[in-house]
């Protein structure tokens, strides 16, 4: 495998300084410097000397969270303001979510930011699948790549793709070419390898007429797309990626031809150019740059980059992570968010400050357990499950709209009871926590109506049924019963048996599917407290040793 060994990466840091890479921290600050005390716009250069500069901004990873579309909008318009023929890319999971009405909204606010091209994520295709991915992207202005995604064997037979009108019609590509200061840029998108792994149990149903190439497929199509671009004398190319850095590293080590790699999914923040981390050289040895922003709309980046016209190879490069928080509401986006969603309701207050954790979290979530309370409550079930990634931001002591809710808890899932063992509640305990050291996902299972300690040994221990009446009963978590059965509550997401809780997905054991979903739930047990400060904090049901 190709920079595999010191040797490989020392070539690759003797190429960043025979090219002016990143080097010091002041990388690339000199190319800058010339180019500013010309007052020259970095996106307008197309050189006599056989060079093009060009600048992108680009984000991923918003998951439906307004306040961030808000603030990246106002920095689209700065950045765009300053780079005429700058380009603007997003990398997918931009809406999420069944809350139709939301998403629709967000579908507005990035026609208004025109993005150069984007892709999608898992949660793109919460909504009832391709069918709701469809619906979107019939009012879009804007152009989605997605090389890995087809229809599945029994859609070609059948004609009943619901992506094929949007290919049809153009809003849906493989690839695009764009053509500015008479130069070729190439585009190309990739949705998740991992994709229906990543669905809820309610969008995998709407999606059984596609299918999504694993990474050697998209490897081997990627190189054939990668190949007619450049036989139509593209030379520039950049990949807009939602497969995870990981994937993506290995792509920039075995695919060759392509320059840049805007990607997401896997939530990095990759700051500056790092050897090994996100510059790589291909196999024929040209530079390849990775970037991401990490999650949520915290940040954007922009990459300043130079390339050599005849060869497409890039010479001079700057990366740079920025904050979003310093950027202005934009005024089109709250109007928007108004037309669709209405005005924010307050619905309770919060007593103090609470932090959201993030999704790995192998402890107790108090944003979690106050979310698995509000579906006891709801339900009536002995036990609750859910995922700490359900929650995705932390709440600020005072009044509480139903906006932030919205925001906070973007998906809209479906909420069912399941009759479910003794074992199946402690195997899936224990392969939630395995699942997390394998996968950097996951987490402990948050619950409700029972407690537990994760041992040294990462295995669950002094396992509690905590009853209405205040009493608890012990739980086996050495030999739990097959016999021994309880009701137990998850969302749509969980039913889908992502990594770690395969076993949730048992529609064999489904007692009840119920009318609201898990964000109606939070908004009416918010609203249960009339008003009466609410205070979140842990209470010791779920405990780590290790920490």
């Amino acid at each position: 495998m190709f920079y595999s060994s010191v040797r490989s990466v020392e070539s690759c840091s003797m190429y960043i300084n025979n090219f002016n890479f990143y080097n010091k921290p002041n990388f690339g600050q000199s190319l800058l410097n010339t180019m500013s005390q010309k007052n020259v716009s970095p996106s307008d250069i197309a050189s006599p000397t056989g060079e093009t500069r060009i600048k992108h901004l680009y984000a991923n990873d918003l998951h439906g969270y307004l306040y961030g579309f808000r603030k990246l909008k106002s920095a689209i318009d700065d950045f765009r303001a300053a780079n005429p023929s700058g380009e603007v890319f997003l990398s997918g999971d931009d809406w999420v979510g069944a809350f139709e009405k939301k998403n629709e909204a967000i579908l507005r606010i990035m026609n208004l930011m025109q993005p150069t091209a984007v892709t999608m994520g898992n949660h793109n295709f919460d909504n009832k699948g391709s069918l709701g991915v469809s619906k979107m992207l019939d009012n879009a202005t804007f152009k989605t790549l997605a090389l890995n995604i087809e229809p599945s064997e029994e859609a070609k037979k059948t004609g009943s793709y619901a992506l094929q009108d949007d290919i049809d019609a153009g809003r849906l590509a493989k690839s695009e070419i764009v053509e500015k200061n008479g130069q070729k840029f190439g585009y190309i998108g990739l949705v998740p390898s991992d994709m229906r792994a990543r669905l809820s149990q309610q969008s995998q149903d709407f999606a059984k007429d596609m299918k999504v190439l694993d990474l050697k497929e998209t490897e081997k199509a990627l190189q054939e797309e990668v190949n007619k671009l450049e036989a139509q004398g593209v030379n520039k190319i950049t990949l807009i990626s939602h497969m995870g850095l990981d994937a993506d590293k290995d792509i920039a080590k075995n695919v060759n031809g392509i320059d840049i790699i805007h990607g997401g999914h896997s939530h990095h923040v990759l700051k500056g150019l790092v050897p090994g981390e996100n510059y790589f050289l291909s196999q024929r040895g040209e530079p390849v740059i990775i970037t991401q922003a990490g999650k949520n709309g915290h940040n954007f980046g922009e990459l300043d980059v130079v390339f050599d016209n005849k060869t497409g190879t890039i010479t001079k490069a700057k990366n740079e992570i920025k904050d979003l928080s310093i950027y202005p509401d934009n005024l089109a986006v709250r109007t928007i968010e108004n037309i669709f969603l209405g005005k924010p309701e307050v619905i309770g207050e919060i007593a103090q400050d609470v932090k959201a954790l993030p999704e790995t979290v192998l402890r107790e979530s108090p944003l979690c357990s106050f979310l698995a309370d509000g579906y006891k409550q709801y339900t009536g079930a002995d036990i609750v499950l859910n995922n700490a990634g359900t929650m995705r931001l932390s709440l600020s002591r005072g009044p509480i709209t139903d906006r932030r809710i919205i925001d906070m808890m973007p998906y809209y899932n479906d909420v069912y009871t399941f009759k479910m063992s003794e074992k199946d509640i402690i195997d899936v305990l224990n392969s939630a926590i395995q699942a997390t050291r394998k996968f950097n996902r996951t987490g402990a299972l948050q619950v409700s109506g029972m407690k537990y300690t994760i041992g040294k040994d990462d295995r669950v221990k002094d396992v509690y049924l905590l009853k209405d009446d205040g009493t608890q009963e012990k739980m086996d978590w050495i030999n739990p019963r097959s016999d021994k059965f309880y009701t137990v509550t998850y969302n749509s997401f969980l039913a889908g048996g992502s990594e770690g809780v395969e076993a949730l997905k048992a529609p064999e054991k489904m007692i009840k599917k119920f009318d609201k979903t898990e964000t109606d739930i939070l908004i009416d047990y918010i609203k249960s407290f009339n008003g009466k400060p609410i205070l979140i904090q842990p209470d010791g049901r779920i405990l780590h040793e290790g920490e």
